[in-house]
């Protein structure tokens, strides 16, 4: 079946059973086939959500990340520890940090053993927003799994791990 493009775009778009054409015409094709899209925009949505909140707390997203990080750390890291989880610059993460020790969410020391590395210590105002962060996110997933069963929900998380898997084996040969 073939279906002329709904915004006169004069496009002929062959039918398939799991696409919708939602908005079409302006390049975008929501579909199920096509799992790529779907995750891309269940990632945007979750990520708008938390923007949100980071704004709140007046933090950019990649200075949320870096507390997460450093509210993990059992240990406190150094600029390069950051450097090398994200894969981010040194330049990008001293911005990150200088910023972040300006506005009270951690404190840069030197190490004690050796006085050329400074040490990363998330203090109280951290803390409190990696909380804050944390339970944002938490809520968020709440509510996009509000209408899964527990079983459709253990199902969606095997079959996430699974996908992932898969990639991370084909990236590992290549």
């Amino acid at each position: 079946m073939v279906f002329s493009c709904p915004g006169g775009c004069n496009s002929i778009v062959p039918m398939l059973k799991y696409v919708a054409y939602d908005i079409f015409c302006k390049g975008v094709i929501e579909t199920v086939k096509y799992l790529g899209h779907s995750f891309k925009k269940l990632h945007f949505l979750m990520e708008q959500a938390i923007n949100q909140r980071l704004v709140e707390l007046d933090l950019t997203t990649a200075q949320g990340h870096a507390i997460g990080y450093l509210a993990h750390c059992p240990e406190p890291p150094c600029a390069r520890d950051i450097e090398m989880a994200f894969g981010l610059s040194h330049a990008t993460v001293s911005g990150i940090l200088s910023r972040l020790e300006s506005k009270g969410f951690i404190a840069l020391r030197a190490d004690p053993e050796d006085r050329r590395i400074r040490r990363i210590y998330l203090l109280d105002k951290g803390h409190a927003c990696s909380q804050a962060i944390g339970r944002h996110i938490r809520d968020t997933e709440r509510v996009m799994a509000e209408t899964f069963s527990q079983q459709e929900l253990e199902l969606f998380r095997s079959f996430l791990k699974r996908a992932i898997d898969n990639l991370n084996n084909v990236n590992r040969e290549e």
